[in-house]
């Protein structure tokens, strides 16, 4: 269990002091200024009930999978939309071929594609299977979160970072580039609910760890720009990963850092000189065609995966 773990508001501890405060603010007028602390309370206690022995674990855990479903369905329209510049709000889910607007039935996670055979209703189009893929993984990666985190609050904000790694991964796995607004946004959100769980349970530690992963993570993406500014040459693809990347070591604790950066760089390294041996022609195998595909695929973005593998290794090093 992560030293932060049973981040669950503690009621006895809280409300008591809030309706002292209440109390001390508000006086006691009268048996209506007790009857309304006390319905305050109680109604304080009903919104922030989320002690550890409340709700099972496995209810969290439930909760997140599902939502991971569904935030994996927005992830593939922002995989396929964002670096093409065009609007994820509008117009609604479409088939890239024939151009016709999906129903409601045809969008939901999963099943809807199992439904359809994987392909489009109206042409026939095969539907990449890249899609349920992208919400099972997303699913799976916010089940996993919620159960390192004991359902505990910080399980939103890395939740959040983990959809923003997925989709900068996703789209840098591909031909296009990742805008920087992409990683920029989901880790100001991120941040942003970090302070807010952080904060409510007095984690310092834990809060100030993510803003000096984000400034480490900017500092490497700007040195890595400043050498390649169109991105162009093969160490900087997934670059922009690097500052949700900060914020999710950052976060978890010097430790699990360095088993995440370590791991990272020993793989990095490891991949880029693979990728150097097989340009000049001096690798141990000769693959087959497709194997070479593949192969050129993981060499040309050691960085890439390298990034996937730290967020892991590090979540599952915290303890």
């Amino acid at each position: 269990m992560l030293p932060y773990g049973s981040l669950g508001v503690r009621i006895p501890a809280t409300l008591s002091p809030v309706a002292c405060a209440l109390k001390g603010h508000f006086g006691t007028v009268g048996p209506s200024a007790g009857a309304a602390t006390s319905n305050l309370a109680h109604v304080m206690h009903s919104l922030l009930a989320v002690a550890p022995g409340t709700v099972p674990l496995w209810a969290w855990i439930g909760v997140a999978t599902v939502a991971g479903l569904m935030v994996g369905s927005f992830l593939n329209v922002v995989v396929y939309r964002v670096p093409r510049s065009l609007s994820i709000s509008a117009p609604r889910s479409f088939c890239p071929r024939c151009r016709r607007q999906l129903t409601w039935w045809e969008n939901v996670p999963v099943a809807s594609w199992i439904a359809l055979g994987g392909r489009c209703r109206s042409c026939r189009t095969l539907i990449s299977p890249r899609y349920p893929l992208v919400e099972l993984g997303t699913a799976a990666v916010f089940g996993i979160v919620a159960w390192r985190f004991s359902g505990a609050l910080l399980t939103i904000p890395y939740c959040v970072l983990a959809a923003t790694l997925f989709a900068v991964l996703m789209i840098d796995a591909g031909d296009l580039r990742s805008p920087l607004g992409l990683a920029a946004s989901g880790s100001a959100i991120a941040d942003l609910l970090l302070v807010v769980a952080t904060s409510w349970h007095g984690q310092w530690a834990v809060l100030i760890g993510g803003q000096v992963g984000i400034a480490i993570g900017v500092g490497c993406f700007a040195a890595l720009r400043s050498r390649d500014p169109e991105c162009e040459k093969v160490p900087g693809i997934g670059r922009s990963a690097l500052i949700p990347l900060g914020c999710w070591l950052g976060g978890l604790g010097i430790d699990p850092s360095l088993w995440g950066a370590g791991s990272a760089l020993i793989l990095c390294c490891t991949l880029s000189l693979t990728g150097v041996a097989a340009d000049r022609g001096s690798a141990p195998m000769r693959p087959t065609p497709a194997g070479r595909q593949i192969r050129s695929r993981v060499l040309s973005r050691p960085l890439l995966i390298s990034v996937g593998v730290a967020a892991v290794a590090s979540l599952f090093a915290a303890h």
